[in-house]
């Protein structure tokens, strides 16, 4: 039996879960063989979903892409992105499809309601883009699973994920890293509460290729910066990405298989020599069958309508 998984972000951060599925069904999977498909959703060469005017308009263009997903008949559609995620329940596809999505913001809602609850004296900073943080998707999921409000910091990142798209190991990303960090710890000594923890929940799948520079800053700000003053605070990274990929790789069922993986990449936007140069190195650790189908994606400007 087949299985036909699509994974979907809005430009290439998404291929980290992407990698980690295709790395953990090479080692074990409950199916011989298994095609995996990443679709870019980025709609326009120099426009993305931050950029339309409003929710309806995104959800439109969303919609478009959705579509034609459908085309490819996954089994299952991993919307690997906190920005699309919070925009899908608003596209008509969500009201008529038969096949399972899962955005990645509930898998983020899980893992960090799970950390908080670990440790009754934390607080999280979620990260994510200005999407991401407008719809306040996650502290509203995380309210409604009994965490108190103060405990949530909403860190809106501006073209953080933009920079990140376009030159992972620019210096420009480490600028706008600091930058938020800073201002999010701001957000948490505003409150007055002495926390122990900090959980740091990088809640835009762009942001966990950049985890060293996070805990850096973090460790700046917070364990060796001004809040860690007065008394013995810690941070804590959470990583949705791996979160999403686990789900799917998760089984209480022996895995009987090595999958045998066909791998397709396509974008209806084209992603240049320098930036696909980028992500190789920061994938071929982890698979180099992903490498390879990202040196050969398939463009096709006719993907989806815009």
């Amino acid at each position: 039996m087949k299985k036909t998984i699509l994974v979907t972000d809005s430009g290439l951060g998404g291929l980290s879960v992407f990698t980690d599925i295709a790395a953990g069904l090479a080692k074990a999977s409950l199916w011989p063989k298994v095609a995996m498909i990443y679709f870019n959703a980025w709609p326009e060469q120099t426009r993305g979903y931050n950029h339309q005017p409003d929710m309806a308009a995104k959800a439109r263009v969303f919609n478009n892409a959705l579509e034609a997903m459908n085309a490819y008949e996954p089994d299952m559609i991993l919307i690997a992105c906190n920005t699309l995620s919070v925009i899908y329940p608003f596209t008509a596809f969500s009201r008529t499809t038969a096949i399972p999505v899962t955005g990645i913001v509930d898998h983020g809602i899980e893992m960090i309601a799970q950390a908080l609850e670990s440790e009754p004296e934390s607080c999280v900073i979620i990260f994510g883009t200005p999407t991401t943080a407008d719809a306040g998707s996650h502290a509203l999921g995380l309210i409604k699973k009994g965490i108190a409000k103060h405990r949530i910091i909403s860190q809106g990142c501006v073209d953080l994920a933009g920079k990140i798209e376009r030159n992972p190991f620019g210096h420009e990303v480490e600028q706008r890293v600091r930058e938020n960090v800073v201002q999010a710890v701001q957000q948490v000594q505003q409150g007055g509460k002495k926390f122990t923890k900090v959980f740091a929940a990088l809640c835009c799948t762009h942001f966990g290729y950049c985890k060293d520079l996070f805990e850096k800053h973090l460790e700046q700000q917070i364990t060796a910066g001004h809040l860690a003053n007065n008394y013995k605070i810690y941070f804590e990274i959470l990583n949705p990405n791996e979160k999403m990929a686990q789900n799917v790789l998760a089984s209480e069922h022996e895995k009987p298989f090595k999958a045998d993986i066909d791998m397709q990449i396509v974008s209806r936007v084209e992603w240049e020599a320098s930036r696909i140069n980028a992500y190789e190195q920061l994938l071929q650790s982890k698979s180099q069958q992903v490498v390879f189908a990202l040196r050969q994606y398939e463009l096709n400007p006719e993907l989806f309508e815009v």
